[in-house]
This record gives C-alpha cells, sequence and structure tokens, in this order.
C-alpha cells in the first residue's frame, strides 16, 4: 500500500465510502423474488467502477511489493507455495467458492429459505453473451480491488496514521480484525438486494478471496477466481 498525505488519503476514503461502499446498501431491488437479472446490455457501470479502480490501483497498490514478511510468516505450509504455483490460487479459491455456494443454496433450499419466484434472464445471442462477460470481467476485477485489497487495508493503514494513535501497539490484533470484519460485512450486506442467503453466499467467498489476496500479495488471482465463479454460477442457473 503506497503512502500519501493523511489527509488526503482519509478525503479519498470517505469519498469511496460514500459513493461506492454505502449505494448498494439501499438498493431499490425488491427482495422478494420479483426481480429479473440485467437485459445484458453494455455493461457501462461496472466499466466505469473497473476505471475507478484502476486509478486506486494505480494511486495506492504497490505493483512490485509481492508477498510482506508477516504474511510469509502467516504462510506457512500449503499457502506458502501459492507464489510459486500461479496456477493453485485461482484454482484453489475458485473450488472454495464454489463448494461452498452449493452448500449453502442446499441448506436454503433445505430450510425454504430460496424463493421460488426468483427468475433469471440468460443472454441470447453472442453480443449478449459478450456483454455479460464483460459485465462479469469489469464487476469482478472493481469487487476485488474495492473489497479486498483497497477499503480494509487502508482502513488499517489510516487508523496506524492517526496521530498518536499508536493503533498497532496498543490494540495489536483486535482492530486488525475488526477492520477485516468491517470489510466482509460491507461486501455482504452490498448483496443484500438479493437476499439474505446471497449475504451469507457473499460473506463465504470473501473469506476465500481475502485470503487468496493475502497469501499471494496480488489482485489477480482472485480476479481469475471471482470471475470464474460469476461465470460457472450463471451457466449453472
Amino acid at each position: 500500500m503506497k503512502k500519501h498525505t493523511l489527509l488526503s488519503d482519509i478525503a479519498v476514503f470517505l469519498l469511496i465510502i460514500f459513493l461506492f461502499i454505502v449505494p448498494p446498501f439501499f438498493s431499490s431491488v425488491p427482495l422478494d423474488g420479483s426481480m429479473l437479472f440485467a437485459d445484458w446490455s453494455f455493461p457501462w457501470r461496472p466499466l466505469v467502477l473497473a476505471v475507478l479502480s484502476l486509478a486506486i490501483l494505480f494511486f495506492y497498490y504497490d505493483f512490485n511489493s509481492g508477498i510482506n514478511t508477516e504474511d510469509k510468516v502467516a504462510g506457512q505450509g500449503i499457502f506458502a507455495v501459492w507464489s510459486k504455483l500461479k496456477i493453485f490460487p485461482v484454482v484453489f479459491t475458485f473450488g472454495m467458492l464454489f463448494s461452498g455456494s452449493l452448500f449453502i443454496q442446499f441448506f436454503g433450499l433445505a430450510f425454504g429459505l430460496v424463493s421460488e419466484g426468483v427468475s433469471f434472464n440468460h443472454p441470447q445471442g453472442a453480443l449478449q453473451w459478450l456483454f455479460c462477460l464483460l459485465n462479469f470481467v469489469f464487476a469482478a476485477f472493481y469487487e476485488e480491488v474495492l473489497y479486498r485489497f483497497y477499503f480494509t487495508d487502508e482502513l488499517k493503514l489510516l487508523l496506524d496514521r492517526l496521530p498518536s494513535s499508536n493503533f498497532k501497539e496498543k490494540w495489536g490484533k483486535t482492530l486488525v480484525w475488526l477492520c477485516e470484519l468491517l470489510g466482509l460485512l460491507c461486501f455482504a450486506f452490498a448483496h443484500l438486494y438479493l437476499g439474505w442467503l446471497s449475504v451469507f453466499n457473499a460473506a463465504y467467498a470473501h473469506i476465500f478471496l481475502r485470503l487468496c489476496y493475502k497469501k499471494t500479495g496480488k489482485i489477480w488471482p482472485g480476479f481469475a477466481a471471482h470471475f470464474i465463479y460469476n461465470a460457472f454460477s450463471l451457466i449453472l442457473l
């Protein structure tokens, strides 16, 4: 995470919170299963968010950082080889997302938590499939940048940089875990418009996508796993 002036970082952080983190909490899409998914026109909004995410990466992401010392220590065992086996983080993360989603869907069906009225529009024709895949690419990219990289890491850094806060020395890992929890809740409740089952599924997915980022030190494996998971989910709906 690159450092800038404290005031500028706080201003940018609050701006991103109010423009991108908060709005999904107040989505007007109904929760009663009466919705229809996208008409698969060109995904202008995800494109804009993806471009803004590129700006966030440019100003805050250290492309040469790799895995920091703390993550190397925490990544002993199977996770220690993630940086060497380039494809393993993608396959492992996708597998955890997909298997967890199947379990949550089964749990929802078993306890009647899935609305039978939910309907989905599948893409029709090559152009709609192209727009659909672009939608998934843009959405997966900006969600990984925003929720897995920027929000939690920047919040930790800002707390540590506050005057006389001594964030790490005073509170140890307590506030670190609170920052992680807040990032999880923000991503989970951004899916509330899809129903409570989707909130639980998003919370579960966030854990493994965040773990993927922390253990590899890179955005790209989680982005790839996220995109593949979204594409498989649409095909199997």
